[in-house]
C-alpha cells in the first residue's frame, strides 16, 4: 500500500491559504470541457446513425411533393382489326396521373414533418450525450478537488505531528495528542487511497462517453468559477415550449397527423390522368395508300366510390390527430414540473455555494487560524484543534459538492431547454 505519510511535506496554515485551499483563481474550464463535448459529439455512433436517418428522411420530402411515375403501356393485337384506314396491328400509350389539388402538398407536409421528428430526436440525443460528458467530467473535477484538499489537510497535519513531537519532548503535552495525530495521518492516508481507487471507473466512463479507449487522463481546471444564472421562470419557461427536442418532436407528430388527416379528407376527390394513344395501322390492302396512325388523347378520373372505406381513413386520422394533441399536453406538463424541480435545484445549490463560499468557509479559516495559534501557546489541547480543522474540511469539501451539482443543475436545465445554459 502507498504510504503518504512517509512524504514530509511541512505546511503551515498561512502556506496553505497562499496556495489556495478554499479559492484559487479558477481557469477558464469551457474551452477544455466544449472540448471534450465536441470529441464526443464527433464520434458517438448513435449520434452518427441518427444523423444518417434524419438525411435519409429528410431526402424524401421532394419525392413525397412530386407527381407519380407516368406509365406507358404497349399491346400488340393476336388478331388486326381491320379498318378503313388500315388494320390496327399495335396500340402504344403513356398516362399520367395527377392528384386532387392540395394532395402532393399535403404529402410533401407529411414526410417534411416526419423529417423534423427525425432531427428533433437527434437534438434530444445530442443534448444528452453532451450532459453524460458533462456529468462525468464534473465527477472527475469533484474527485481531484476533494484529492487535493485531503492532501492539503495531511500536510497540516504532518506539520502539526512535528509541533506535538517537539511539544512531546519537553513534556507540554501527553501521549494521547501523538496518538491521535497519528489517527489522524493513517486516516487521511486510507482516504487518499479510496479517492486514488475512484479515478479509473471514472475515466473509463469518460472514455466510452468520448468513445477514445486510448485517453490517459482527464484535464480538469484547478478551480471551478460559480457564475450564478438568471433563473427567470417565465424566460425559461416559453425556451422550453419553443426549442425542448420532446417537445419539438411531438409538434412534429402533430403536423404530421394533420398533413395525413388533410390527406384522408382530399382522397374523397378524385384524381385526374391525362396520356396519348397510338394506334399503330398496318397498309390498307388493295391501296397504294394507307391512313395515318390514329392519336387519341385521354382524360381519366379515379372514382372514390367505396365512402366507407374512406370514412374509416378520415376517422381514424382524426383520432390520431386528437390522441397526439393530448400527448402534447401530458409532455407539457411533465416537462414544467420537470422544470421546477431542476429550478429548485439551482436556486438550493446556489444558496448552499454562495453560503459556504461567503460565510462558513472564512468564518472556519479564521476559526483554525486562531486555535492553531491557541495551541501553540498551549491555551487549548489538541482534540479542539483536530476539531477546528475537520469543521473547515467539511465546509470545503460541501462546498464543492455543492458547486457540482449546481452545475449539474445547469446542464439538466440545457436537455430541457434546448439551449446552452453553461
Amino acid at each position: 500500500m502507498k504510504s503518504f505519510h512517509k512524504i514530509k511535506i511541512s505546511f503551515t496554515l498561512g502556506h496553505l491559504i497562499m496556495v489556495g485551499l478554499v479559492f484559487s483563481q479558477p481557469a477558464n474550464p469551457i474551452d477544455i470541457l466544449e472540448d471534450y463535448i465536441q470529441i464526443g459529439l464527433k464520434n458517438n455512433p448513435s449520434l452518427k446513425q441518427a444523423f444518417k436517418q434524419w438525411k435519409s428522411v429528410e431526402a424524401k420530402v421532394g419525392f413525397a411533393k412530386g407527381l407519380p411515375n407516368p406509365t406507358i403501356s404497349f399491346g400488340y393485337f393476336l388478331e388486326s382489326v381491320q379498318t378503313a384506314a388500315g388494320p390496327q396491328e399495335t396500340k402504344i400509350a403513356i398516362m399520367q396521373k395527377i392528384p386532387w389539388f392540395g394532395k402532393r402538398k399535403a404529402d410533401g407536409n407529411s414526410q417534411l414533418a416526419k423529417a423534423n421528428m427525425a432531427f428533433s430526436k437527434l437534438e434530444k440525443k445530442r443534448l444528452s450525450v453532451s450532459h453524460e460528458i458533462r456529468k462525468v467530467w464534473y465527477d472527475y473535477y469533484y474527485l481531484m478537488r476533494i484529492t487535493d484538499l485531503t492532501q492539503q489537510n495531511f500536510a497540516l497535519i504532518q506539520n502539526w505531528d512535528s509541533v506535538i513531537r517537539s511539544k512531546y519532548i519537553t513534556s507540554r503535552t501527553g501521549h494521547p495528542d501523538l496518538i491521535k495525530t497519528q489517527i489522524e495521518l493513517i486516516q487521511l492516508e486510507d482516504d487518499l487511497l479510496s479517492l486514488e481507487n475512484q479515478k479509473q471507473p471514472l475515466l473509463e466512463s469518460f472514455r466510452s462517453l468520448l468513445h477514445n479507449h486510448t485517453l490517459l487522463g482527464i484535464n480538469v481546471p484547478d478551480s471551478l468559477a460559480f457564475l450564478e444564472m438568471d433563473s427567470d421562470r417565465i424566460y425559461l419557461r416559453e425556451a422550453m415550449n419553443k426549442t425542448n427536442p420532446d417537445l419539438k418532436m411531438v409538434g412534429a407528430e402533430l403536423n404530421m397527423n394533420k398533413a395525413r388527416l388533410k390527406r384522408a379528407k382530399l382522397n374523397r376527390l378524385p384524381d385526374l390522368g391525362i396520356g396519348l394513344e397510338k394506334i399503330g395501322t398496318g397498309e390498307k390492302v388493295g391501296s397504294a395508300f394507307s391512313g395515318k396512325d390514329p392519336m387519341v388523347a385521354k382524360v381519366s378520373f379515379d372514382i372514390p366510390l367505396w365512402f366507407g372505406k374512406n370514412k374509416s381513413a378520415i376517422k381514424s386520422a382524426s383520432l390520431s390527430v386528437e390522441a397526439v394533441e393530448q400527448k402534447v399536453t401530458s409532455i407539457q406538463n411533465e416537462l414544467a414540473n420537470e422544470l421546477e424541480k431542476v429550478l429548485f435545484e439551482l436556486e438550493e445549490f446556489s444558496r448552499q455555494v454562495q453560503l459556504y463560499q461567503g460565510i462558513l468557509i472564512p468564518k472556519g479559516l479564521e476559526s483554525l487560524g486562531a486555535t492553531e495559534k491557541a495551541y501553540r501557546s498551549d491555551k487549548i489541547d489538541f482534540l479542539s484543534l483536530v476539531d477546528a480543522q475537520q469543521r473547515l474540511l467539511k465546509f470545503q469539501m460541501k462546498y464543492e459538492k455543492a458547486l457540482i451539482n449546481y452545475l449539474k443543475a445547469k446542464s439538466k436545465l440545457s436537455v430541457l431547454t434546448g439551449e446552452k445554459t453553461s
